[in-house]
């Protein structure tokens, strides 16, 4: 009888233990994320996203029943979900790897969301971590994405325009400064107007017909055609003349395809061409080659050491 009562009190000691030990477990924590750009195609963009999880305790925990869940949203617009299930929280701080999927063709709405503003987007990528017993954890980082397009097409330089036309003397007309704004962005296009400060330095009127364009982007044509109003420059006159010209965004998630796989560089092409007609009905075709301008585009989404503006995080655990 002594020796049962032995064992039933060993029994209760050991549960006793086991259930402080239960109780002195500290919960883990999520202390932040990191995502970069892993693979695109023509349909999808992969990110990998390393989630840091820190476990207090001294021994490893099975999260069998945990989900984490990830998202992307640039200026609002979700581009893409990702979740794994089952992980393993080993002592101190360790990583838990999953993707996320973007899909392309998110990629046309979220180009009209940054030039509305400014050539400016929000990224924000969020992370939810789902514990038993300890509740959600939370954690998100955002970032402020800028580019300056039309910025690096604007130029004061002075430069001639030269035709090889008989009994006219070049340069035929010196174009002073070149200017391009954004017009109202649609979700078909996003007009980019192009203004020529033009002036006439020969002694005869010079008839400008028309002005035709070619945008590209990493070398995909984005946008082609034909603008501006016919006009007649006097001697000695300036005028400004505007090309108004248009990317189509249904061809932008080519374009970003090519602009993850330059590692986020695009290289902006804008060709234009200055008609003029002659007396005679002949036109001549004068490549502004030097005019219409080509910038490099450099982004850097998930502040990877591209350059980003700047970055701000946030955690909370919910339970």
């Amino acid at each position: 009888m002594n020796r049962t009562r032995a064992v039933v009190l060993f029994i209760v000691v050991l549960a006793a233990i086991g259930g402080v030990a239960v109780l002195t477990v500290d919960r883990p924590s999520v202390t932040g994320t990191e995502s970069r750009f892993a693979g695109v195609n023509d349909s999808t963009t992969l990110v990998t996203t390393e989630l840091r999880v820190t476990n207090p305790n001294p021994i490893p925990i099975e999260l069998g029943n945990t989900t984490v869940t990830h998202s992307i949203r640039m200026n609002g617009i979700e581009m893409g979900t990702g979740s794994r299930d089952d992980i393993r929280a080993a002592p101190g701080t360790s990583t838990v790897n999953f993707t996320t999927a973007i899909d392309n063709r998110n990629i046309p709405a979220w180009w009209a969301s940054h030039v509305e503003r400014g050539e400016r987007t929000r990224v924000v990528t969020g992370a939810a971590v789902d514990l038993p017993v300890f509740g959600t954890a939370r954690v998100s980082e955002n970032r402020t994405l800028t580019t300056d397009i039309t910025g690096a097409l604007n130029t004061s330089e002075p430069r001639p325009i030269n035709a090889s036309l008989p009994f006219v003397d070049d340069p035929v007309l010196v174009v002073e400064r070149t200017s391009a704004t954004w017009g109202n962005v649609t979700r078909a296009t996003t007009p980019l107007d192009i203004a020529l400060r033009v002036r006439n330095p020969s002694e005869i009127p010079i008839p400008v017909a028309r002005i035709d364009y070619t945008l590209t982007m990493n070398g995909i044509a984005v946008g082609n055609g034909t603008t501006g109003e016919g006009t007649v420059l006097s001697p000695g006159s300036e005028q400004t003349i505007t090309a108004e010209a248009a990317i189509r965004n249904d061809e932008l998630d080519d374009w970003w395809v090519s602009h993850i796989e330059r590692g986020q560089r695009t290289d902006l092409g804008i060709s234009l061409t200055t008609v003029l007609e002659l007396p005679d009905n002949r036109t001549v075709e004068l490549p502004l080659d030097d005019l219409g301008g080509n910038t490099t585009i450099d982004t850097d989404v998930f502040d990877a050491g591209n350059g980003s503006t700047g970055s701000t995080s946030s955690i909370r655990l919910t339970g």
